[in-house]
């Protein structure tokens, strides 16, 4: 045997070694030869979306009506607040809300979740539009650290089939949407960790999101102006976003590389609290607005008290 035959063929063992050891440290089968199983992409069927965290009505109204009503001498915020109470603290004003998902694996090998996309539009049908879209990276199980930074490359997709983040980095708005985490359950509190979804399995994945206050208020701003005649009178104004939900889900491979599946989109509507509490939003199916419904046992809305006198 030659000295480069030699080294060929050694160098053929050694790619073989990091290969096939590459599978091994995934679960995963070897990719030729004896025992060899195809990778069948995973199915993301989008469930719903819940609103689990919103500020009240009235704490909106109390937040914009200094800001759009106007009195003589300067008295609106004087009379905002007597109808509606102090303006909230910035805490008091996120909007979070849950994607539930159910991912099913009809491989005989797990497969982890590597990334996922999500791209929500605000006011979708009107020229006012807005966009937020977010990556967020996922570890595996028992990852130190992990925060959900999503490295470069994360959402970024070669097949025109799918939607990548650059589909969407152009339009949106720098931090509309946050991501909190994801877990297998209800009930679980978020993180940026999963283990595999194992192998011939069907599993409910909830992730959660966030708008940053500022952008969200700031869209918010212009269904309080419309409003600005409710606020004159002391009464609550309907604070109703409408949205389209759309984005993929990458699955690692290993060495076969990653899966892209892609979701959506869907629409619905959210409908802000009157009395705080947290709603039930569900989209029932693909396109359907979900219907609005007060948690059982939520007490009445709270009175908005004496209407201020503006002429």
């Amino acid at each position: 045997m030659t000295p480069a035959s030699s080294v060929a063929r050694a160098s053929l063992v050694l790619a073989s070694v990091v290969l096939f050891g590459s599978c091994a440290q995934l679960g995963l089968p070897p990719l030729a030869g004896p025992g060899a199983v195809p990778i069948t992409p995973p199915s993301v069927t989008f469930v719903g979306a819940t609103l689990v965290r919103a500020p009240s009505t009235q704490t909106l109204a109390a937040h914009y009506c200094p800001e759009l009503v106007q009195a003589p001498l300067g008295t609106g915020p004087l009379l905002c607040r007597q109808a509606f109470g102090p303006p909230p603290p910035p805490s008091a004003m996120v909007v979070s809300f849950d994607l539930v998902f159910r991912v099913a694996n009809p491989n005989q090998v797990p497969l982890p979740l590597a990334s996922a996309l999500v791209a929500t539009t605000l006011f979708p049908a009107s020229t006012g539009e807005k966009l937020g879209a977010v990556c967020v990276s996922i570890c595996p199980e028992g990852a130190a650290g992990c925060t959900g930074e999503a490295p470069p490359g994360a959402c970024e997709a070669s097949s025109r089939d799918v939607r990548s983040l650059n589909d969407f980095v152009d339009k949106s708005l720098p931090r509309l949407l946050i991501s909190e985490g994801i877990a297998l359950a209800n009930g679980q509190a978020p993180s940026f960790t999963l283990p595999p979804i194992t192998a011939s399995s069907q599993v409910d994945v909830t992730v959660r999101y966030s708008f940053g206050p500022e952008q969200l208020l700031a869209v918010m701003r212009d269904l309080a102006a419309q409003s600005v005649n409710e606020l004159k009178n002391g009464r609550l104004p309907t604070f109703t976003i409408p949205y389209r939900l759309e984005g993929t889900v990458w699955f690692d491979a290993g060495s076969i590389g990653r899966i892209a599946v892609g979701w959506g989109p869907t629409a619905g509507t959210w409908t802000l609290p009157v009395a705080g509490l947290v709603p039930a939003v569900i989209a029932p199916a693909m396109g359907a607005p979900p219907s609005y419904a007060p948690p059982r046992g939520a007490p009445p809305p709270a009175p908005a008290g004496a209407p201020p006198s503006v002429p």
